[in-house]
């Protein structure tokens, strides 16, 4: 074994050009495709691992019934939001108490010190119902808002501990308050950095949600509009269509901006909850609330993220063009091995003289192919944080999460060492089958 070794490590050395050219093929090969499975891998994500799993909007269809010609669609074809208005969200968690259901709207909002000195323009989510719990945003200090304080409209809020810092001074603010609004609120809870990406918890306007620093404030939300909070988000109100608006100019009962969550912890459970949300569709119809007839929607949150194509279609398109570049090398490497292999076909014919078996010529071929292999790999590695660097020039909104990570490193290794393997293999049997007397005659 240690004289295979040998000799197969001797043989790398031997005509090093044509070495060098196998392994630079092989790193371009990798890096093209290590570069954007990284991306991918980073993309496709589950962005709150753990919970992910039992989260299940609900969607129930609300809308006035269609003018003639109308599209169910957005004029560039997206789908219409999956927005609820306030009554119904409330009706239908009503229906099934028993189920923990969340009502979210997410906005820009400008929050500020009491006596207006100091303020940040942040990204705050508003609930309808245990919002931080059931999407487990980590609480430092103090405590979520009660049922008790959310139906009393109770102003208070949840912060970030970075907001906490800019506009209190300090890491806990819990007791002190801050205006949102024309209200001033009080903090009961400080909460770590949360930003999930992508954005999963409200995505209405398609959008992939990989913007932001993640939210900083959350807030029970029917006090915040009571606040006179000037809150822009996306909406479908009767009569007026689609697009952004401030929620203290419009009646908020007329229009749809909610998005409805369900834990649904088993399978049970979601065809549970799957038949109430079709009975509450049809008895809203059948009541006259609902024009349409029922449609209903009950999606996992993976189910949810690519019905937003969080995962743009041009980074597929670009992994499937690299595995392609990839395959194209492979077979060029293929070629440059049997080169190799065959040009020393007179030294196995000598071996096999001796009497070495064929197994041991593939084995030392292979052993070139695959040091081949992990040379290409390591060359892979710089070429691939160069990828990766361009990618992040691009200016796309997931740009900056296109980093190598250790695990990715190892994988790409090993990458390296199959391929090196697997195409070497054909060159090293076509090498060890030559006949050995024709080989050595030619000596």
């Amino acid at each position: 074994m240690n004289y295979t070794l040998e000799t197969g490590l001797r043989g790398c050395i031997r005509h090093p050009r044509t070495m060098a050219l196998v392994v630079l093929t092989l790193a371009l090969g990798l890096a093209s495709v290590m570069t954007m499975l990284t991306l991918l891998s980073v993309l496709a994500a589950d962005p709150l691992p753990g919970i992910s799993q039992n989260l299940h909007l609900a969607w129930a269809d609300s809308r006035q019934a269609p003018k003639s010609g109308e599209s169910d669609s957005y004029g560039d074809g997206s789908p219409v939001p999956p927005l609820w208005k306030l009554a119904d969200v409330q009706a239908m968690r009503q229906l099934r108490p028993d189920i923990q259901q969340v009502a979210l709207l997410s906005s820009p909002l400008t929050v500020s010190s009491t006596d207006g000195t100091l303020n940040k323009n942040v990204s705050a989510t508003l609930a309808i119902g245990p919002m931080l719990p059931v999407f487990s945003v980590p609480l430092r200090h103090g405590r979520f808002w009660t049922a008790e304080e959310e139906a009393a409209r109770t102003p208070v809020v949840v912060i970030s501990r970075a907001l906490s810092q800019h506009l209190l001074g300090r890491e806990d603010g819990t007791g002190a308050e801050i205006r949102l609004g024309k209200h001033n609120f009080r903090v009961i809870g400080i909460s770590e950095r949360w930003a999930p990406r992508p954005r999963p918890h409200f995505l209405p306007s398609n959008n992939a949600g990989w913007e932001g620093d993640g939210d900083e404030v959350f807030a029970p939300a029917e006090a915040v509009l009571g606040s006179g909070a000037e809150i822009t988000s996306t909406r479908i109100c009767d009569d007026n269509g689609f697009g952004g608006f401030r929620f203290d100019q419009i009646d908020t009962q007329q229009c749809r901006w909610l998005v409805l969550w369900a834990e649904l912890k088993d399978d049970e459970q979601r065809d549970s909850y799957a038949q109430s949300l079709q009975g509450f569709a049809a008895e809203r119809h059948s009541s006259g609330i609902f024009a349409r007839a029922p449609s209903t929607r009950l999606q996992s949150m993976a189910q949810w993220l690519h019905f937003n194509r969080v995962v743009p279609d041009s980074v597929r398109l670009n992994l499937w063009l690299a595995v392609g570049l990839l395959v194209l090398c492979l077979v060029n490497v293929a070629g440059l091995l049997a080169a190799r292999f065959l040009r020393r076909a007179g030294e196995h014919g000598v071996r096999r003289v001796l009497g070495a078996p064929r197994r041991a010529i593939i084995a030392t071929c292979l052993v070139e192919s695959t040091l081949a292999g992990l040379l290409g790999g390591l060359l892979a590695l710089p070429l691939t944080l160069t990828g990766l660097w361009l990618m992040r020039q691009q200016g796309e909104a997931y740009s900056s999460l296109a980093r190598l990570s250790p695990g990715l490193f190892i994988g790409l290794l090993l990458m390296a060492l199959a391929t090196g393997v697997v195409v070497g293999l054909l060159p090293a049997i076509r090498a060890a089958r030559q006949e050995p007397a024709l080989q050595v005659k030619t000596l």
